[in-house]
C-alpha cells in the first residue's frame, strides 16, 4: 500500500485542516461516548466523524459534496486512495450511515434495525479514523504541519488512548474478545412499533459484519425475538 499523499495545490490547505480538525474532535468525541456505555449516542457521532474524514481527502483533491455520509462520499474517496478500498469494512460503512438516522426515532422507517456492540465497533471506528487520518502528509514553511491528533499522541491523551487496541500493540480480535460487550439494539418492528434494548454480551471474536438482525421476530406475530449476540443471561424483553 502507498503512503500518506502529499498537498499539492496548497490553496486546498485550509478547507482539509479544517475537516481534519472537526473530524477527529468527533472521533474523539464519540469515543468519549462509546466508553461511557452511550452507545446509541456515541455511534451518532462517530458516523459524523468518518463522513467529516471522507470530506478531507475530498477537499484534498479540491471537490467538495455536501450532506452526510453516502456512497459518494466512500465512493470518491476509495477511487482517491487505492488503501481505502482494500482496507476499510463496507459493512461498518453501511452501519454508520444508519447510525445517523437514530438521531430521530420517531422517524424511523418500518422495518429499521440497528445493533452497536461497543468493543467491536469502538475497535473498528479506530481502525477507520486512524487509516484516515495518518493518510495525510501537509507542511508550513518546509516541516511537517501538526494537528490536534499529533499532540494527543504525544501526550497520551486519554480520551485518545483509553481501550484503543492500535495504540495499546494488540490486536483487534484480542481487544474484542478480551472481555463482555455491551449491545444495543434497536428495530421498528412491523407488529410493536419501536423496541430498543441494551444488554451484556459474552465475549468472543467478531465475524466482522456489522449488519446483523438485532431484535429479530421468531414469529410472524413478533410474540419473541431473538437477540443479534449471546447475552451473558437472558433478558426480559417485554411486548
Amino acid at each position: 500500500m502507498t503512503g500518506p499523499k502529499k498537498l499539492t495545490n496548497p490553496s486546498f490547505g485550509s478547507k482539509v485542516a479544517e475537516f481534519l480538525d472537526i473530524a477527529y474532535k468527533d472521533y474523539l468525541g464519540a469515543r468519549v461516548l462509546l466508553n461511557a456505555g452511550l452507545l446509541a449516542q456515541g455511534a451518532v457521532l462517530a458516523s459524523t466523524a468518518i463522513e467529516k474524514y471522507f470530506k478531507a481527502i475530498l477537499a484534498f483533491r479540491g471537490n467538495e459534496t455536501r450532506g452526510h455520509l453516502s456512497k459518494k462520499h466512500i465512493s470518491s474517496a476509495k477511487n482517491y486512495d487505492s488503501r481505502l478500498a482494500i482496507a476499510l469494512s463496507d459493512s461498518f460503512l453501511t452501519l454508520l450511515q444508519r447510525a445517523y438516522e437514530i438521531r430521530y426515532l420517531d422517524n424511523l422507517p418500518k422495518g429499521f434495525n440497528i445493533v452497536v456492540a461497543h468493543r467491536e465497533f469502538l475497535a473498528e471506528l479506530d481502525f477507520t479514523a486512524l487509516l484516515i487520518q495518518e493518510s495525510f502528509e501537509m507542511q508550513i514553511n518546509g516541516s511537517n504541519a501538526e494537528f490536534t491528533y499529533h499532540h494527543d499522541m504525544k501526550n497520551q491523551n486519554q480520551l485518545l488512548f483509553l481501550n484503543n487496541y492500535l495504540l495499546l500493540g494488540i490486536t483487534k480480535q484480542s481487544f474484542i474478545s478480551s472481555e463482555p460487550q455491551s449491545v444495543f439494539e434497536v428495530r421498528n418492528c412491523l407488529k410493536r412499533g419501536f423496541m430498543e434494548i441494551t444488554y451484556l454480551s459474552v465475549a468472543r471474536e467478531s465475524d466482522g459484519n456489522f449488519l446483523r438482525a438485532g431484535f429479530k421476530p421468531t414469529d410472524d406475530l413478533a410474540s419473541g425475538y431473538q437477540l443479534s449476540l449471546p447475552p451473558i443471561y437472558e433478558p426480559n424483553i417485554a411486548v
